[in-house]
């Protein structure tokens, strides 16, 4: 996590241990996808994923006067909700082994967490930056570099150097 984003984090729950309810509600949808994510990973049916993510924001509520760190904030909600999504499975297998029934999920929940961070990289860059990576990236039908200057108001050719200068943005916010 960037210098930014946790200075942003630390202001956010000390707003929030104040009593500010707006600012709970920005704090939960900052990390809601995160906390979803990884119970949805872990659990099969949706009403065991609310349940999960409810118990992981009550947690957080009760505990976050003990968060030393904003910076450990995604890891915390990480674990969380994994020990919360393990406890209810327990809860409905009772004696039944966990180790037995839930297959090695270790690589997904990593997978989770690093596009987490590359989620709130990418919130960092400017918004041309931001559009621009999502229609080469993260649009499903690969609009053509004529589509893309459109979309932008960008000429064809300063596309090409516009991505190689938001892309060396964001491997600098990543490292």
């Amino acid at each position: 996590m960037s210098y930014v984003e946790t200075r942003a984090d630390n202001e956010l729950i000390e707003r929030c241990l104040a009593g500010d309810e707006t600012s709970w509600t920005d704090l939960i949808s900052r990390y809601q996808r995160l906390v979803y994510s990884v119970a949805h990973t872990l659990c099969s049916q949706p009403e065991d994923v609310s349940d999960v993510f409810q118990q992981v924001w009550l947690e957080l509520y009760q505990h976050l006067s003990e968060l030393r760190n904003a910076e450990a904030l995604p890891a915390w909600l990480i674990t969380v909700t994994r020990r919360r999504s393990y406890a209810l499975i327990r809860s409905r297998r009772y004696s039944e082994q966990l180790d037995e029934d839930l297959p090695d999920v270790s690589q997904r929940l990593t997978r989770i967490e690093y596009e987490h961070s590359l989620e709130r990289v990418l919130a960092q860059l400017p918004e041309r930056c931001r559009r621009l990576i999502h229609l080469l990236y993260f649009t499903v039908d690969e609009p053509s570099y004529a589509e893309i200057s459109r979309e932008l108001g960008m000429p064809v050719s300063s596309i090409g150097p516009n991505r190689a200068r938001c892309l060396e943005r964001l491997k600098k916010l990543l490292l």
